[in-house]
Formats: C-alpha cells, sequence, structure tokens
C-alpha cells in the first residue's frame, strides 16, 4: 500500500473532517500476468474506531459507476499487526468485473459513518442443527454442527461439522453428500487425519468410527453485504474419551459472482495437548470434496478435469504427477444435471500437495504429515471451491486458480 498506515493514521487522527465524516481513496489494481473476470479484489485500509462499526463505503470506476462494495474484519489467515491507537483495520472488498492481463483500472472509495448496504446475502440459523446461507432467497451453503453423541448406533451421524453447497442456479438440489450412502463418513466440504497421535494415545478423525469427534464448540462471528457472506466457528478435535487434543478455528467466505458458486474455505489448527502428529495418505486426509451419493451410483459419468486437459469418463488419475498441482476439477452427475467442482490450492499451503481422485465423488489433496506442538505455530489452510452447473474448461479453472494464488495488485493512496 503506498500510504502507509502510520502515516495514514496520523493524517486521519489529526484531521477533525475526515475523521468524523469521511475517508475518501484513490484505488488502482493491477491485474499483473493474469486476466481478471468477476473477480473479488481487496483493498486494506484504516478506519477510526470510533465510527468503524457503522461505517459505509461508496465505490465507483472511472467513468463515475458505483460498484457494489463491503467493509469487513480482517479474515482468518490475515495479518494480525496492532493498528496504530484510534485506528482498526479493515478489508474493502469489491469485484472487479473485467481486466486484461497486464492492465489497470482505476477506482475512488469514500468510507463515512452511516448504515452498509442491504446484504442479498442472509444467515438463517435451525438451532442446534445447521445454518443457512441465502442469496437473494436461494440456498448457497450450509453449515451442518449438530452435537455428536458417543452411541454406537449414532456415531456415523454427527462425528464432524461440515458445509453442504446446493446447486448454483435453483439451490435446490444439495451437490454435497451427507451421513449415509456410501462411505458415510464422507461429508460435504470436511477435514481430518487418519491417525492423530497424542499424548495418551491415537485417534482417527477421517472415519471417526470409535468415538472420537470434530466437535462444533461455538459461532465466533458471521456477516453479510453486498459483496460476500463469512462465518467463523471455532470446533474441538476430541479423542475416544472425549477431551480435547486439538483446537480449530474454521472460516468459510462465499462471494456474489456470476455463473457458480465460489468459496473460500480456511482453517487454522493448534494443539493443545503437547506434540500433536497427524497422519494419513492422500485418500484418506487433508480437506476433502464430496459430492452427493448419487454420484456413486453411476461413476462411469464422472471425469476429472485437469492443468493437461479433460480425462476420459470412468478414470482417475493417483499417480506421482499429481503433485503439488494448483487445482483439480471433478466433473458428475446428480440427477439428469451435470456439475463441475474446481478444487483451488494456495501455494502458501504446507507441501507437498498430493491430489487423491475417485470416480464415486470425492477428491481433494493431502499435504503430508504434520506436527504441532502446544503453543507453537498452527496448521494454517486456505482453499477455493468453484461450483457450477454443466461443464468447464481447462483454461478458465486455470484463471480462477491464478486469480486465487496471484491476486491483482491492489495500491490505496489516501485522497487529502
Amino acid at each position: 500500500m503506498r500510504t502507509t498506515f502510520a502515516v495514514l493514521a496520523a493524517f486521519l487522527l489529526a484531521s477533525p473532517v475526515l475523521a468524523a465524516d469521511a475517508i475518501a481513496y484513490k484505488i488502482s489494481v493491477d491485474a499483473g500476468a493474469h486476466a481478471r473476470s468477476d473477480a473479488p479484489v481487496r483493498a486494506e485500509v484504516l478506519v477510526p474506531a470510533e465510527w468503524a462499526d457503522k461505517a459505509q463505503v461508496t465505490l465507483t470506476d472511472a467513468d463515475g459507476k458505483k460498484l457494489p462494495a463491503q467493509l469487513t474484519t480482517p479474515a482468518l489467515l490475515d495479518a494480525n499487526d496492532v493498528p496504530p491507537k484510534g485506528m482498526v483495520r479493515r478489508s474493502l472488498w469489491w469485484l472487479v468485473p473485467k481486466l486484461a492481463a497486464k492492465e489497470s483500472a482505476e477506482f475512488q472509495a469514500a468510507i463515512a459513518p452511516g448504515d452498509a448496504l442491504k446484504a442479498k446475502f442472509h444467515w438463517t440459523d435451525t438451532a442446534g442443527k445447521h445454518v443457512d446461507l441465502t442469496f437473494d432467497q436461494r440456498p448457497v451453503l450450509r453449515y451442518m454442527y449438530q452435537a455428536y453423541e458417543n452411541d454406537p448406533a449414532k456415531r456415523d451421524l454427527n462425528n464432524k461439522p461440515f458445509h453442504h453447497l446446493f446447486d448454483p442456479a435453483t439451490g435446490k438440489v444439495l451437490v454435497t453428500k451427507g451421513s449415509g450412502g456410501h462411505d458415510t463418513h464422507h461429508q460435504g466440504l470436511f477435514y481430518g487425519f487418519t491417525k492423530c497421535t497424542f499424548e495418551g494415545g491415537t485417534c482417527n478423525t477421517w472415519y471417526c468410527h470409535d468415538g472420537e469427534c470434530e466437535l462444533h464448540k461455538k459461532f465466533v462471528g458471521d456477516t453479510v453485504g453486498p459483496v460476500l457472506a463469512r462465518h467463523r466457528v471455532e470446533i474441538d478435535w476430541n479423542d475416544r474419551q472425549g477431551k480435547t487434543f486439538c483446537t480449530e478455528e474454521r472460516e468459510l467466505t462465499a462471494f456474489a459472482v456470476r455463473g457458480g458458486t465460489l468459496v473460500e474455505w480456511s482453517s487454522r489448527l493448534k494443539s493443545v495437548r503437547g506434540e500433536v502428529t497427524l497422519d494419513g495418505d492422500p485418500h484418506h486426509a487433508g480437506f476433502q470434496f464430496r459430492a452427493a451419493d448419487d454420484v456413486a451410483k453411476r461413476p462411469k459419468e464422472t471425469y476429472f478435469l485437469r492443468t493437461d486437459g479433460k480425462g476420459k469418463l470412468g478414470e482417475e488419475k493417483n499417480d506421482k504427477t499429481m503433485t503439488n498441482l494448483p487445482w483439480n476439477g471433478m466433473s458428475f452427475t446428480i440427477g439428469d444435471k451435470r456439475f463441475t467442482a474446481l478444487y483451488l490450492d494456495s501455494p502458501r499451503n504446507p507441501k507437498p500437495s498430493i491430489y487423491s481422485e475417485r470416480l464415486y465423488g470425492r477428491f481433494g489433496s493431502w499435504f503430508g504429515k504434520q506436527s504441532l506442538k502446544e503453543g507453537g505455530k498452527p496448521i494454517a489452510l486456505n482453499y477455493r471451491i468453484w461450483l457450477q452447473d454443466g461443464e468447464t474448461t481447462a483454461d478458465a479453472a486455470s484463471i480462477l486458480a491464478a486469480d486465487f494464488a496471484e491476486p491483482a495488485k491492489v495500491t490505496v493512496t489516501l485522497k487529502k
């Protein structure tokens, strides 16, 4: 950012008009080496603490056209530097409609006290069971958090919280799988390890068949606006005796993009019981996507889209070439409709990332054996999932992946 936070804070606090009424910015977005289309972009700004929670933003492009924009608190994995006294950090989000590679665009932003723009996103809690996110009344996703019951007859029902995705066009079809069916432990967007070792024993948070579980503890917060919706939760990873060995903060963000559903999944997992080792293999560990159980009934209709192009129907690939890929895709049918899901990896995630493909509808990646120390550095993960009706191409997938891995460069200048 061209204007440092320290200089900006000093200027704002010395200017009673701006501090009380409005802050104006000039923002430049440089596409860099990759074209941008309907791409989420953010600028990091400072807002006076006295009215930050009631701040609104007006954003215009070079032609003076107003664009939907939204201020949010920092995301889970953002830097947590202490802001200058009297100020708070905010992220200014909007969607850049179209920007060719190596081109740039200019925007003007005004931040002032007032009510934020009305949001089309909405969170609805069915207490004790699940939280639904809708966009303009269309279901987008569902967070399943019903409490675990350590009863052998019920252990497979709610042994870990996960996110469902609805079909992007109507919101009437759950595209992801819940409990039951082929491999009941595969549920929506889920995360676990086959072998968790810690002081006092081992357990398996992938299968969760013997009393271990990932237990939703609480909701940390949520937000909605015209550009995105986000929520953050705390999850306890418990052993077979119900004692916690790791705690996790998990965050999911959904963007108001066109043509499909784009979500960003983030996690920060830390030990609370000495040294913890998390292990498995590409087929039984890490962050995974599992399509609805209908997909498992007709695997010959599934194919994988890879960086080298479209694979054959009924063919999966799990060799050494499936390592450290920026993305992978799976195209499958539910009922009489085809969908495509893309799994986008961040270069900032642990490496190597080894991909796993399964024709029954599961795919994702694992990043090798990990060790955690109590009070030490957590495992931080960041992925995006793109879901759309019909098929897509490797070129389109590469654009989405590049936008995630190498965001457009944003430069913010305070207007005096």
